[in-house]
């Protein structure tokens, strides 16, 4: 009515377009991992639906067809996890450790960016003020 069910189903498709591209955009192991945690909160919902279930109909047994099943997959896509974050950070980093943007900006003899605050100068302003209720450093 009024035109308002076509706009919000509008928006809802332009929101997954905005999805679809932003994983497309995504490397192949960041879209893993999040493929990976969300299937692992999958899990943890599952687990806690089975759990409330258990309790509502006074089932006092072990729920071992969860437990064993879920237990070597969570070791797995942690042990994942963690060689992703680690690709990840050796991507991101020089061979001197320091990070990709730094290094870029050294590269390009650290140019000033004008939209941005210079705290050099905030710094030297305030420099000779002195709060006499601050604690010495």
């Amino acid at each position: 009515m009024f035109g308002f069910h076509k706009k919000d189903k509008s928006d809802k498709i332009k929101k997954q377009r905005l999805l679809t591209k932003h994983l497309a955009s995504l490397g192949f192991t960041n879209r893993l991992a999040i493929y990976l945690v969300i299937f692992l909160l999958i899990g943890l919902i599952g687990g806690m639906v089975l759990a409330y279930l258990s309790i509502i109909h006074d089932y006092t047994g072990q729920l071992l067809c969860w437990t064993i099943v879920f237990t070597p997959i969570g070791t797995a896509v942690a042990i994942v996890l963690g060689k992703v974050v680690d690709k990840n950070r050796d991507e991101n980093t020089s061979k001197d450790g320091d990070g990709i943007s730094y290094a870029i900006a050294r590269a390009n003899n650290f140019p000033e960016w004008k939209d941005e605050v210079d705290l050099l100068t905030i710094n030297d302003e305030n420099a000779n003020t002195i709060d006499e209720n601050s604690p010495p450093v």
